[in-house]
């Protein structure tokens, strides 16, 4: 039997979500993704911009971005209430612009959990769990939806490589893949920023991730619409 490269998570476990989360210490390449997406944020999103996280985790990303980012607020998304809670902990010297929200991804509107406007929605190691190409579609057209003119999605995801030698499980797909979908649902700009950890001959479950970066277009009021200088 060919071995897949993936793995399984029973993240609605308490027990297992501690010792997951105690586990997941991030490495240099790991940090350098939050960097990536930090440099990305302060260049589009306003100091007190409203930024989203689609699975939380233990709230690494989060605490990383919120530290560097003194006026943001943020709500970060989970479907797993233990995950939810250790970030929430993780996370309390932020607790004045912070909120938590356990939601499922794969539900229709999931969108509809979201506080206010949204200026940026960031990801990272999730959506590949979803299931396969179809669902991260399913949460790509959320994110179009809900993000306003020139709004920003970053998404640090692992993906199968090309010239993978190995099977795949189906939530990690071409980097191709990825930005096909992107501009399917109403990106204006998509690109793929890096790809960290590269490995072909024998990769880990960890290895193999790429920063999506994609990118709203610009609302264009009618001139009709516009007011005249008094």
């Amino acid at each position: 039997m060919t071995a897949i490269v993936g793995a399984d998570h029973e993240f609605h476990d308490p027990e297992y979500a501690a010792d997951w989360a105690e586990r997941f210490e991030p490495t240099p390449d790991r940090l350098a993704l939050f960097d990536l997406m930090l440099a990305e944020l302060r260049g589009r999103v306003p100091p007190d911009g409203r930024i989203v996280e689609l699975g939380v985790g233990p709230g690494y990303l989060a605490a990383h971005l919120l530290d560097a980012l003194p006026a943001a607020r943020y709500q970060g998304l989970d479907f797993s209430r233990p995950m939810l809670d250790i970030a929430a902990r993780r996370l309390r010297r932020h607790a004045d612009r912070a909120a938590f929200t356990q939601t499922d991804l794969l539900a229709d509107g999931w969108w509809k959990a979201l506080e206010g406007p949204v200026d940026a929605i960031v990801s990272t190691w999730a959506l590949h769990d979803l299931g396969g190409q179809h669902e991260v579609e399913h949460v790509y057209t959320g994110c179009a939806r809900v993000l306003g003119s020139r709004g920003l999605l970053l998404n640090g995801d692992f993906i199968k490589p090309d010239g993978a030698l190995q099977e795949y499980e189906p939530g990690r797909f071409p980097i191709a893949t990825h930005l096909d979908l992107l501009r399917r649902v109403g990106f204006e700009t998509a690109e793929c920023l890096r790809v960290f950890e590269a490995e072909l001959e024998a990769p880990t479950p960890a290895q193999n991730y790429a920063c999506f970066r994609a990118e709203r277009p610009p609302v264009i009021v009618p001139q009709s619409h516009r007011r005249e200088p008094a």
